[in-house]
């Protein structure tokens, strides 16, 4: 059986696939929720809308000179993609509780991704909830390829791509490791 996650591109890949698609790495008007856009199916096109949301945010504040580091978005990123479920979470998870989802609380933070979440359509967002991603295979594919320091703390900018041009070759790649746009076993 084919393995969820496999090799995650690199910056340069990425940078390099991006190109191979005759996206411009100058366009940074581009809609990641586009289909015509993105080439994508309607699966593949749901996650890198939902997800793209806030990764093209997020890389955008990384080009323009914010530092951040893996962990600081690795928190962010999985009670996003959770959903609703997760985003709840945060109001009142515990890292003593072994079955936790996101393992703290944060009722800003929460207030703040959900607020992200709504800035989608509602048809968006029932397009990705409908999918029932497995949010934690996703986090980790996502979280792979972001580029990083060498020490791994710390993510990399990438102002000569831009971050659609990333997401979208990010997600491509993640997406042709996958059995489906779920990233959940079949």
């Amino acid at each position: 059986p084919r393995s969820t996650i496999m090799a995650i591109p690199s910056l340069f890949h990425v940078a390099l696939f991006a190109t191979a698609l005759g996206v411009s790495a100058l366009d940074d008007t581009a809609d990641i929720c586009s289909k015509s856009a993105t080439g994508l199916s309607d699966g593949q096109l749901a996650v890198t809308c939902y997800s793209g949301n806030f990764l093209t945010k997020m890389l955008g504040e990384l080009n323009q000179g914010q530092n951040k580091t893996a962990e600081h978005v690795r928190v962010h990123l999985l009670p996003y993609l959770g959903g609703n479920m997760t985003l709840a979470a945060l109001q009142v998870d515990s890292p003593d509780d072994p079955t936790c989802t996101v393992c703290y609380t944060d009722k800003d933070t929460s207030v703040g991704l959900t607020s992200l979440r709504n800035s989608l359509t509602p048809e968006q967002i029932t397009a990705y909830d409908s999918l029932g991603v497995c949010y934690a295979r996703l986090t980790e594919a996502i979280m792979l390829a972001l580029p990083k320091s060498p020490c791994g703390v710390w993510l990399r900018a990438t102002p000569e791509v831009t971050p659609y041009d990333q997401v979208l070759a990010m997600m491509k790649g993640i997406f042709g490791e996958a059995v489906n746009p779920s990233l959940c076993p079949q």
